[in-house]
């Protein structure tokens, strides 16, 4: 939970005529989307094609399922029989509770339309901020929708569709749908208290959260104020997040944090982690539509402290900023991310993919970290920006940097604290031997086409 300013640019140019460039977008056609309404509050939204994957329906031939509304009158009730290795299912219909999920090696299971609802929650209460808490060893939960979990603010209350507590291992959240949730923004005030997660993975500098798998969810119309739509935070390790669909959000869509919690401890670090295989979209902290920005720098994927972590096959589009590598803690490096094969179009308010704290007065750095056969393709701003990363150990190789109307292909932002990483063998649409990197190639583009139904970008030359 945490909030970034805009980020500064000191620009080394080749000449104009070799750029098509233009000032830093700080905003972007076609993607700003109205604040919650209080008819969107209260909005049956249906359940999308992506989220119906692999559904789960119990059969009477499955073993150790309790039924809620067969077996136990409640929920309460189902889970106080549940044993491990049994299943609490859930039939279609609006639950209007708060769910906690504390007992080892329990599926908790619905089906499509099997929908927990907080529209009647009193938010003044804390008790209502987590819809489905998860704690514990080996739990499950599949196949629920969570919404309309909203609440006026400003506000210490943080509103959370599903948290997995600290300490807890061996948790998968699949399938699951998370929208309309966060806060209603009061404009009229200058406090910016405002922090929402769609799906938060917490992880404690003495509790460690290991083996957490976030799959096929879909989380879309988020208010998160300064936080993340899922999120791993802190000491959480061996996680994953595959295939889930991130859109319509005005903030982060995927983090992986460190050090937010003990800036002297290297356990405070989510590591270990892979994310692929995402779609990634519609990510924009434009400051209309969430007061907590100063500008439009929200992340597709961030990882911010973390190490260790794979980035691959995600398709990101239409964000503020389509993948960045940074630490936002002075003193502390983020290492070890290896962002590979993925697809980035038009993320076109900051840059494709970022590498570096964004101030390094007042942020950490980034080393060994590597971004290889990417394929980045912007119309406005840059393609790539090396923030405050100098470190050879920093390998940006095997790319495609394609720069079209007003994009930049490159940028530097902090002179000689953006440079001495090794960038070779890329292609880009613009001459890098006059920002010392000759090891690199000019493509001439005819015709660049986003296919977003197969998640492709394919570049004619």
């Amino acid at each position: 939970m945490r909030k970034k300013t805009g980020h500064k640019l000191f620009l080394v140019l080749l000449a104009a005529a070799a750029l098509s460039a233009g000032a830093c977008g700080t905003e972007k056609a076609g993607q700003a989307y109205a604040p919650v309404t209080e008819k969107a509050r209260t909005s049956q939204a249906p359940v999308t094609e992506k989220a119906q994957v692999s559904q789960s329906p119990v059969t009477d031939k499955e073993q150790g399922v309790i039924t809620v509304g067969k077996d136990a009158e409640t929920i309460s009730e189902a889970l106080d029989k549940a044993e491990k290795g049994n299943v609490v299912f859930l039939p279609a219909g609006i639950y209007k509770e708060t769910v906690s999920i504390e007992k080892d090696g329990i599926t908790f299971r619905g089906e499509q339309g099997t929908v927990f609802d907080g529209s009647e929650f009193d938010m003044t209460n804390d008790d209502f901020s987590v819809m489905i808490y998860v704690s514990g060893k080996g739990i499950n939960v599949e196949n629920i929708e969570v919404r309309n979990l909203l609440i006026s603010g400003p506000s210490d209350i943080c509103p959370i569709g599903i948290k997995v507590a600290k300490g807890s291992s061996d948790v998968a959240v699949k399938n699951c749908i998370v929208h309309d949730l966060g806060f209603i923004y009061d404009r009229s005030t200058d406090d910016d208290n405002y922090n929402a997660h769609g799906i938060y993975v917490s992880g404690g500098v003495k509790k460690e959260t290991t083996n957490i798998l976030v799959e096929g969810c879909e989380l879309y119309n988020l208010h998160l104020g300064s936080s993340e739509s899922l999120v791993f935070n802190g000491n959480v390790t061996n996680f994953e997040a595959k295939d889930n669909y991130i859109h319509e959000c005005d903030n982060i869509g995927i983090d992986a944090i460190g050090y937010e919690q003990d800036e002297d401890n290297e356990l405070d670090s989510a590591r270990n982690g892979k994310i692929h295989g995402n779609v990634v979209k519609n990510i924009c902290s434009d400051p209309s539509i969430n007061p907590t920005y100063d500008s439009a720098c929200a992340d597709g994927i961030y990882v911010d402290g973390g190490r260790d972590i794979e980035i691959y096959d995600n398709f990101v589009i239409n964000c503020d900023i389509g993948i960045e590598v940074a630490s936002e803690h002075q003193g502390k490096v983020t290492s070890g991310i290896n962002v590979h094969d993925n697809k980035l179009a038009y993320n076109n308010s900051w840059a494709g993919i970022c590498i570096g704290g964004y101030d390094p007065e007042e942020t950490g750095t980034a080393k060994n970290c590597t971004i290889k056969n990417n394929v980045v393709y912007n119309t406005e701003s840059y393609c790539i920006v090396i923030q405050y990363a100098c470190d050879a150990s920093n390998v940006i190789e095997g790319n495609i940097f394609v720069a079209e109307k007003d994009g930049i292909a490159y940028g530097d932002e902090f002179e000689e604290l953006s440079r001495g990483n090794t960038i070779r063998n890329n292609s880009f649409t613009t001459d890098m031997t006059a920002f010392g990197y000759p090891d690199n190639t000019v493509i001439t583009v005819k015709k660049v086409t986003v296919d977003e139904e197969n998640k492709n970008i394919v570049i004619e030359q």
